[in-house]
């Protein structure tokens, strides 16, 4: 693929690993800085402070029992499919499991939050899945994307270095139908990626949602993009084996 090719070659930042310094934040003009490398950065105008301020208060009250984060075999992080997978603790077990999705999150968001919603939470194994920075609107490119990924990577590295991170897919939907092949591209990134990483895991959820025709439509709520019960029951029978190895 020659657009595959073309990202590839693109992506050659250095990371940082210091949670100190990946960010820098303007609360007065609401924007963010994401730093990707040495002298590549992300400019954000998103405001991350007030995005979904609810749900992360949701997530910082688990820290606060500690015999529910005891001990936790994995930690389900990510957007709404995430939040979404309400029997996420009934379709895991006997996994000991907490599910911190919240919101349309995308990666920035996970970053931005990244202390409420990873760094409490001292699982074996950390499960990320993040879609929504591929949108018809967004405006990050895909290289900065992929780079975002692999600052949240090595985060986890640092913080959690016995612990075995797995980027699950960006799932095909036909409400983005049209932008799937950016979903391609990334997909790609990610798992070649992982491939090259000690305890990173790349999980394909895509291609079981497929049909001949193309994405099963089947899987989707009315709106086309949020899975129903069958959907979950494809990422149970790919993700579940994963985990219990």
């Amino acid at each position: 693929m020659k657009i595959r090719s073309v990202i590839l070659v693109a992506v050659t930042a250095t990371f940082l690993l210091s949670s100190a310094s990946f960010n820098e934040i303007n609360a007065q003009q609401k924007t963010t800085t994401f730093k990707l490398g040495f002298s590549e950065k992300f400019y954000d105008d998103l405001d991350f402070a007030n995005r979904f301020p609810s749900e992360i208060e949701v997530i910082k009250q688990k820290q606060n029992d500690k015999a529910k984060i005891a001990n936790l075999d994995v930690l389900f992080v990510g957007s709404s499919s995430i939040r979404g997978w309400r029997s996420v603790y009934e379709d895991m077990s006997p996994l000991k499991v907490i599910n911190n999705g919240f919101g349309g999150a995308t990666i920035r968001d996970i970053l931005y939050h990244y202390d409420i919603v990873v760094k409490p939470f001292k699982a074996k194994k950390i499960v990320l899945y993040v879609e929504n920075d591929i949108s018809i609107n967004a405006k990050i490119e895909l290289h900065e994307l992929f780079d975002l990924f692999r600052v949240f990577a090595n985060k986890v590295k640092s913080d959690f270095p016995d612990s075995k991170l797995y980027f699950v897919s960006f799932k095909p939907s036909p409400a983005r139908k049209n932008i799937e092949y950016k979903q391609v591209i990334i997909n790609e990134l990610l798992k070649g990626y992982a491939q090259k990483q000690e305890n990173i895991e790349y999980i394909d959820i895509a291609s079981p949602m497929k049909a001949s025709y193309g994405t099963d439509t089947t899987l989707f709520l009315n709106d086309k993009l949020h899975m129903n019960r069958k959907g979950y029951e494809i990422w149970i029978k790919v993700i579940k084996p994963e985990l219990l190895k």
